[in-house]
């Protein structure tokens, strides 16, 4: 009996040397972060916004990082620890007037640029922001930028939601790519502690003997 258990108990810790942390999207997560950005930048996103003053790079900026979290929040509940929708709902709540005030913002820009069909014109391009977070293959590496952003976003007081969107936007858009790590990457092993020898030389009877092995 006691022979067994040693045994049964040796070989739960070896497999358990080799498992992921439950609240883990990665083994080896992404360095995905960027400098800060004004939402100015050439590139940042598509499509641009002629003709923009840093009050309204400011909006686009506060309302991307919402879009990019209601996309996460809708992609992101495969894992579950992640409490992305939970998180999100949060979010809304938490910074409720910031984004009030950035998405009035947004639509002043849309009237004073657009002409009479500024309302479709924005339309179109909220839609085309809230498919810029959509990427067949960065769901991982998207949704882990997303979960450390929105930790980032509802740990910081209200009215500073802007401050979240100019440090972690270079992350979000960053982390739209293709990534994959190996459980097991050829240079960093999971270390497995050694095992003792459990042949029938090393007993006496039920009791383990360390002379013999």
């Amino acid at each position: 009996m006691v022979r067994t258990a040693l045994k049964l108990g040796l070989v739960a810790l070896a497999s358990m040397a080799a498992q992921p942390a439950a609240a883990q999207v990665f083994f080896y997560p992404p360095e995905h972060e960027g400098a800060p950005v004004t939402g100015a930048e050439p590139g940042l996103f598509v499509p641009s916004m002629p003709g923009a003053n840093p009050a309204d790079y400011r909006a686009n900026l506060i309302w991307n990082l919402r879009s990019s979290l209601n996309v996460a929040a809708l992609n992101c509940q495969y894992w579950p620890y992640l409490n992305a929708v939970d998180n999100y709902n949060s979010l809304l709540r938490h910074h409720a007037d910031e984004l009030n005030s950035a998405y009035e913002a947004l639509k002043d820009y849309f009237r004073r640029t657009g002409g009479r069909s500024w309302q479709s014109t924005m339309d179109t391009y909220t839609t085309s922001m809230y498919q810029g977070y959509i990427r067949i293959g960065s769901q991982r590496s998207f949704c882990h930028a997303a979960a450390e952003t929105i930790r980032d976003a509802l740990a910081r007081p209200k009215g500073q939601l802007h401050l979240t969107a100019a440090n972690r936007m270079r992350q979000m858009r960053n982390s739209l790519v293709n990534y994959s790590d190996n459980t097991l990457p050829f240079n960093e092993p999971v270390p497995v502690p050694p095992l003792p020898r459990l042949d029938d030389a090393c007993w006496r009877g039920d009791q383990y003997d360390t002379r013999r092995c």
